[in-house]
């Protein structure tokens, strides 16, 4: 045979071959497990579409199908392709599980679906025996936005029974809540930010004198009204939302309310964005893996290498025995960030403790998928 022939043979098989694995379907992780690019997700979103139209009651194949479409948008904003699927899956599985859970994270989108209460409570009705990670990371934070902290406790615990959560994840939380005073109240925004702690808290028992305020959930009644009884402090007034800025408004209205009853029992997350915090800024003072509220100032360095020297439990930094959740991966990375300036103080009086949390640091920098590029603007925080 010509051998440009076989070249060119091997090629086109080659290329064949690798099209055939682009176009495979494959389970669709959230973002916070396993971060894809849009291009995955546009393929993704094909070959699962495929088999919902071979197999029309198939609800592992439409989940997925909604996922990618779903996590696709989150780059596209004005890609209506994730209600297209449930508008596809309510003609095909109505009744279903998958189609109500579907519908219901459909309805909080931006373009809306449906009543979100009405497809949330006949999802939780037919919740699935064997519960996956999407079941438990929508529902457990559905019945703490609703102020329904009992059914929110349960499923809590499941979840953390079920060992599907991010260890890494559920190690910083639990860093952030032994960094606090007793009786303190945490605030911030994100699920890996609150959900663990829920976890760390009815799962193990652990920290359950601290209160964890989702910011974004101060826009829904039900739970403002749980929040405040809890904590003992009368609602303030609210202005009735019409724009963002009102939200916004709203949002300061009641954090102020919880520092003027609380004080320095008050922590923000470290991840919060600067204009959320923006009002009491002056007022923060960073102890390590949280921002503490204070009228007056006081030396949060000495608190910041107490945590790190007798509350922090980081050598988990220093090997990794499972891959890791992306989210996992990016706040083990994020110690190098926040506790980096307590390096010089050690360099200077204590050579020991300056060697073991620079290696700590750079471990969990190193131990990362993270890019190159990525690794080493956070490295060079170090020097």
């Amino acid at each position: 045979m010509n051998q440009k022939k076989t070249f060119v043979s091997i090629v086109l098989m080659a290329s064949t071959l690798a099209a055939t694995a682009q176009t495979k379907a494959v389970r669709v992780e959230s973002p916070i497990v396993t971060e894809k690019d849009f291009v995955w997700y546009v393929e993704q979103k094909e070959a699962w579409r495929d088999i919902t139209l071979e197999r029309p009651d198939d609800e592992t194949a439409w989940l997925n199908y909604y996922n990618a479409a779903r996590y696709m948008a989150w780059t596209h904003y004005e890609d209506s392709t994730a209600q297209q699927a449930v508008r596809e899956m309510e003609k095909a599985i109505p009744d279903s599980y998958t189609f109500n859970y579907c519908a219901y994270r459909e309805s909080q989108s931006g373009n809306g679906y449906g009543d979100a209460d009405k497809y949330a409570e006949a999802a939780l009705a037919r919740l699935p025996d064997e519960m996956q990670f999407f079941d438990f990371d929508c529902w457990v934070p559905y019945l703490a936005m609703k102020g329904d902290y009992e059914r929110m406790a349960q499923l809590a615990r499941r979840y953390f029974d079920s060992g599907i959560y991010s260890e890494a994840v559920l190690r910083y939380s639990f860093n952030e809540l032994r960094g606090m005073d007793e009786g303190g109240i945490y605030i911030g925004n994100g699920d890996a930010a609150i959900i663990p702690k829920w976890l760390i808290q009815e799962g193990m028992g652990e920290h359950r004198d601290k209160t964890v305020v989702c910011l974004p959930f101060l826009a829904v009644k039900e739970y403002r009204e749980w929040l405040f009884r809890k904590l003992n402090i009368d609602l303030p007034e609210l202005k009735e939302p019409q724009t963002a800025a009102d939200y916004d408004t709203n949002e300061h209205v009641l954090i102020q309310a919880i520092i003027d009853r609380y004080g320095s029992k008050v922590y923000f997350s470290t991840t919060i964005p600067q204009q959320t915090i923006e009002p009491w800024q002056r007022n923060l003072y960073n102890e390590g893996l949280t921002l503490k509220y204070a009228k007056k100032p006081y030396d949060n360095m000495a608190v910041k290498r107490r945590n790190v020297e007798e509350r922090y439990m980081m050598e988990y930094l220093l090997v990794s025995f499972r891959p890791e959740w992306t989210a996992g991966q990016c706040l083990s990375a994020n110690y190098a960030v926040v506790l980096a300036d307590l390096l010089p103080y050690y360099a200077k009086h204590d050579q020991r403790r300056y060697d073991w949390l620079m290696r700590l640091l750079v471990s969990g920098v190193n131990n990362t998928s993270l890019s190159e590029e990525k690794k080493q603007s956070i490295l060079e925080l170090l020097r």
